[in-house]
């Protein structure tokens, strides 16, 4: 209730704080793309601790200072010159080099707006065949590349991420409730709808029949009202 009471901005603030303050999982990265990538620019805050926080390092640590520090344009025009460049350029680091960390990738990724950005992913799955994503896992398994994925679905297809947030945070022993009051709560309001429907087709499931599974009480009702009636 907290979550749901607060301001997207300071919220964002509060679990980014509290991200920073933890050990640097891939979790704790999670929070910090979020508010840099699946928030609008208006209310994202340049939180430039992750720059002194010991618990990030290097690449990761440079892309994520990159992330939180960028202020990305909202307009929607398209320059498909650039975006088939920085195809090939992505290409390069990621498929022959295998490089997804060098200086190209982060500049692009981090400063380029979201529409421009769809577009350049657009052309390197024309350029390739495959998504930039599933090269990035096929080419690299480090952190790193992992957090650059998230990153690309934050961007571009958020309602990925977070149908990902949700389901990890269930499976298993126990829940993971930080990570699924998060997703639920600061979703709900913006793309709900999406991630239920991202969340039947990967997973064969519902989000309600998984919270009813795995939560119960005042806390559960809270979520189901949330998430709406599926």
């Amino acid at each position: 209730m907290v979550l749901l009471a607060t301001e997207p901005a300071e919220r964002d603030a509060k679990l980014a704080r509290e991200a920073l303050g933890r050990r640097g999982d891939d979790r704790d990265a999670w929070v910090l793309i979020e508010a840099a990538c699946a928030a609008t620019p208006d209310h994202l805050l340049r939180k430039v601790g992750v720059a002194a926080c010991p618990a990030f390092q290097e690449p990761l640590r440079k892309l994520l200072v990159s992330l939180v520090r960028s202020y990305r344009c909202a307009e929607g025009s398209v320059d498909m010159a650039v975006a088939k460049q920085e195809a090939a350029q992505l290409a390069e680091a990621i498929r022959r080099k295998k490089q997804p960390h060098g200086g190209e990738v982060v500049r692009i990724v981090s400063t380029r707006s979201k529409p421009q950005l769809a577009a350049t992913f657009r052309c390197y799955k024309e350029q390739h065949g495959s998504d930039i994503e599933e090269d990035m896992k096929q080419y690299s398994s480090s952190q790193f590349a992992r957090m650059l994925k998230i990153a690309v679905w934050c961007l571009t297809s958020p309602e990925k991420h977070f149908a990902e947030v949700i389901r990890y945070s269930i499976l298993g022993l126990g829940t993971d409730e930080d990570a699924l009051t998060r997703a639920i709560v600061s979703r709900a309001d913006i793309d709900t709808k999406k991630i239920k429907q991202e969340y039947r087709v990967r997973f064969k499931t519902t989000v309600t029949d998984d919270v009813v599974g795995d939560t119960s009480g005042y806390y559960m009702d809270i979520l189901l009202a949330l998430v709406g009636k599926e």
